[in-house]
C-alpha cells in the first residue's frame, strides 16, 4: 500500500471533506468536558463520549479510511 498525505492536504478528498464533517455536541458530565462525535455522512460514531481532542483523532482515523476508499484501484 503507498503512503497518502494527509487527508487534508490531499486534493483528491476534496469532495470527501465536504461530505465528511465532524460533529460534536456536548455529553452529560459534570466533570470533564466530553463530547458525542459523529461524522455528518452517518458512517462514522464515537461510541463513547470523548474528549474534544480524542474525537478529533478518532475522526482522523475515520478520514484515513475514506481516504483508502478514494484511493482505491476502480
Amino acid at each position: 500500500m503507498r503512503e497518502l498525505p494527509y487527508y487534508m492536504d490531499d486534493p483528491a478528498m476534496d469532495e470527501a471533506r465536504k461530505a465528511h464533517r465532524l460533529q460534536m455536541e456536548p455529553a452529560d458530565d459534570e466533570r470533564f468536558q466530553r463530547y458525542t462525535a459523529c461524522c455528518s455522512c452517518g458512517s462514522w460514531e464515537a461510541g463513547r463520549p470523548l474528549d474534544a481532542h480524542a474525537a478529533q483523532e478518532e475522526f482522523d482515523v475515520h478520514m484515513g479510511d475514506v481516504q483508502q476508499k478514494v484511493h482505491a484501484p476502480v
